[in-house]
């Protein structure tokens, strides 16, 4: 937990303090993926693939107090805000509960506590004392990155498509079968219309 970042960026400028919260991501086609290293500040973003790679935070009843202490002792001795931005990237992350249940059910959030709600808390109540310096935002490329990722319409809709018509098999077997259908009409409307001329 109490580490440097295994690679230190050169410093970024964020140009917004905003992003889709976890649920929004996904409805744009972002995956989640419990990413392999135990250092909380190794999240990534892979452009290509969509897909968001986050370390496993674990929230239990002291996280509040452990997060709180690493912030003071960061706003206080570093010039680097490590933690204060890794908490503030987490909390634009998560909205609501329906976000966490979203990190929860991919591994990112080990929730020890009583339920979703109260995790939200800790991550809510985490930021309300949190100083915020976009001049050197560790997490900048991954912000921005998911931004355009999401403006972009086709990713929204490749992810509809996916969501609505191709979660199961049935799903896709109906689809296909629907298409096959619409081409053998149109080919036979066609063969009509040049029969008659």
């Amino acid at each position: 937990m109490c580490q440097l970042p295994t690679k230190l960026p050169r410093p970024r400028k964020l140009k917004t303090l905003s992003m889709p919260s976890a649920a929004e991501l996904r409805q744009a086609g972002v995956k989640f993926k419990l990413g392999s290293s135990k250092n909380l500040f190794d999240a990534k973003f892979n452009k290509s693939r969509g897909r968001l790679e986050i370390p496993r935070l674990l929230v239990i009843d002291q996280t509040e107090i452990l997060f709180r202490n690493l912030q003071a002792f960061e706003q206080c001795n570093c010039s680097d805000k490590y933690v204060t931005n890794y908490i503030t990237m987490i909390n634009l992350l998560v909205c609501s509960t329906r976000d966490v249940e979203i990190l929860v059910r991919k591994g990112i959030i080990e929730n020890w506590l009583r339920d979703n709600d109260a995790v939200l808390s800790v991550v809510h109540n985490l930021d309300k004392e949190n100083l915020i310096f976009l001049d050197n935002f560790y997490f900048s490329e991954i912000v921005e990155d998911l931004n355009k990722y999401c403006r972009k319409r086709r990713h929204k809709w490749k992810a509809s498509l996916k969501q609505n018509y191709f979660r199961n098999p049935w799903a896709i077997i109906s689809v296909i079968a629907a298409a096959i259908l619409l081409m053998l009409t149109v080919i036979q409307t066609v063969c009509s219309i040049i029969q008659v001329v």
